[in-house]
């Protein structure tokens, strides 16, 4: 006759709570896994991308100051990223923003240790204010950019002293895309640019075949498409500091996305790329 073996109450007791002490252990490592992911994911930079053209808001731009591409002597990476940055800030009260050094080298086409020199040469060519934010575990950098935001636009009539550098360019993945020297090139076109309305109204009306119609001044100047850039290859290689032997290439690469037209002695630039407005 086998005899029954009783476990002892406090044995019973004692499995029980070393069953509740594993699933508590088992609960507190699972929470602190989620908390691990969710903090990831939340310090895990915004990542931006590219929009599509029917996307894209053609009217919106940023005035930069001539003097930027004319006179700081910036290096190529540097006037790669202040545009980016320019229309990243706020036109109407330019308030400090966030964006990732990443995003920065994505819509500049660079790389990110070259984002992160050019950020020193935009301070130190006073430029852009970068402050460090700490928030909670969170750390990133907040920037301010100089450039002529709309009040200062409107209160020093600066019209003439300004590009109008419209946000598609950037939006849409083309100065991403654009070799450094490309870059350098069409801002230094912009800013060498004249308004000519008897040159532009006479080239449209050949290339639209339509009726030409005298155009009011004001009119042109709000919807044009292009101005005349009349300087010449060694003008250019002088101005930004690229080899003249490599120009032709550069002026290529601007052609195919449609920011400048080589028409006789004259270089039509674009204000947006051509191939956005319908013919």
């Amino acid at each position: 006759m086998m005899t029954k073996r009783r476990i002892p109450r406090m044995a019973i007791l004692r499995d029980i709570q070393r069953q509740i002490q594993r699933q508590e252990k088992e609960k507190e490592e699972k929470k602190q896994l989620q908390k691990e992911m969710f903090r990831q994911v939340y310090n895990r930079p915004k990542e931006k991308a590219f929009s599509d053209i029917d996307q894209l808001n053609m009217d919106s731009f940023r005035a930069i100051p001539k003097s930027v591409i004319l006179e700081l002597g910036l290096s190529k990476a540097a006037l790669a990223v202040y545009p980016v940055l320019c229309c990243e800030a706020d036109f109407e009260k330019n308030e400090a923003f966030q964006i990732s050094q990443a995003n920065i080298a994505l819509f500049a086409g660079v790389s990110e240790n070259s984002v992160r020199n050019a950020l020193k040469e935009l301070e130190n060519a006073e430029l852009l204010i970068k402050e460090k934010v700490t928030d909670g575990p969170r750390h990133f950098y907040i920037y301010q950019v100089g450039f002529f935001c709309k009040p200062i636009l409107d209160k020093a009539r600066q019209y003439g002293g300004a590009i109008y550098f419209y946000n598609c360019i950037i939006d849409n993945g083309i100065w991403a895309n654009l070799p450094l020297g490309a870059k350098a090139i069409y801002l230094f076109l912009r800013a060498e640019a004249k308004q000519d309305l008897d040159i532009y109204s006479k080239i449209e009306a050949i290339m639209t075949e339509e009726f030409y119609e005298p155009m009011e001044y004001s009119e042109y100047i709000r919807n044009r498409k292009w101005d005349i850039c009349e300087a010449s290859l060694t003008q250019i290689s002088k101005a930004v500091g690229v080899d003249r032997s490599k120009i032709g290439a550069y002026l290529e690469a601007l052609e195919r996305f449609r920011l400048i037209e080589r028409v006789d002695r004259w270089i039509k630039v674009y204000l947006r790329p051509g191939r956005f407005f319908k013919h």
